[in-house]
């Protein structure tokens, strides 16, 4: 089972159109230079209260990232738990003694199917061209290409790593979505400051950066979700 590309192609899509909404808005605040003092002094303020602005919105947009990167890599090692507990199953059969050597290669074939699957849900959960289910990010399941169907010890290990793993992606979600919090709070008190010196008014476009953000997180749960959901269909299958 695989994860689909297009589907990560569509999450990157929104996102770079996401930026694309972001960085105009942005054009628009930092082109805001009639100031109603119209001295250098308001000028100097609002400049710098622009450039905090812009360097929270990239706050949030990177954290956006790190939420969609997260949220599909966990998606993907639910499929793979899933398919841990089910070599356990076959472990636990395999290693009964009444069974013989036909009965024992049955057993021995299914799993390295079901292994095969979960090792092509680890090798293509990328992200941006990147495999998300690696050291590189905290998230290595490298330990899946050594599971044994004689070995209940090894497969009880990697179980607990998956485990380790999940709470790894919850962290990081956690983390991003409440950087993006503070930081929608952060550009909204400094846009109402700006405001004050400013003839024209932020609010609308403030708002436009909290739209962009609501839509692209909604896209991107909704997405995370479909992959879910054929993930779901695969484990269903092979249990």
């Amino acid at each position: 089972m695989t994860i689909s590309s297009s589907s990560n192609n569509q999450i990157l899509n929104l996102i770079s159109q996401n930026k694309n909404n972001t960085d105009t808005t942005l054009e628009k605040i930092g082109a805001t230079r009639e100031l109603s003092g119209k001295d250098s002094a308001s000028l100097i303020i609002s400049d710098a209260l622009s450039s905090q602005i812009s360097s929270l919105t990239q706050n949030v947009q990177n954290a956006n990232e790190t939420i969609s990167m997260y949220q599909i890599a966990d998606s993907s090692l639910q499929a793979i738990s899933a398919g841990t507990d089910k070599l356990n199953e076959l472990s636990v059969s395999y290693n009964n003694a009444s069974l013989n050597s036909d009965q024992k290669a049955m057993i021995q074939e299914e799993f390295n199917a079901i292994s095969s699957s979960m090792q092509d849900i680890a090798t293509q959960s990328t992200y941006n061209g990147q495999n998300l289910l690696s050291s590189n990010y905290g998230l290595d399941v490298s330990g899946l290409s050594e599971l044994s169907v004689d070995d209940q010890e090894g497969i009880a290990n990697f179980r607990e790593n998956l485990s380790t793993l999940s709470q790894t992606t919850s962290t990081q979600i956690n983390s991003a979505s409440s950087s993006i919090t503070n930081s929608l709070t952060a550009i909204t008190n400094l846009s109402s400051a700006n405001s004050q010196i400013s003839e024209t008014p932020l609010d609308q476009k403030i708002a436009s950066l909290k739209s962009d953000e609501i839509k692209l997180t909604s896209s991107v749960l909704a997405q995370v979700h479909q992959n879910s959901m054929m993930q779901q269909s695969v484990s269903t299958l092979l249990s």
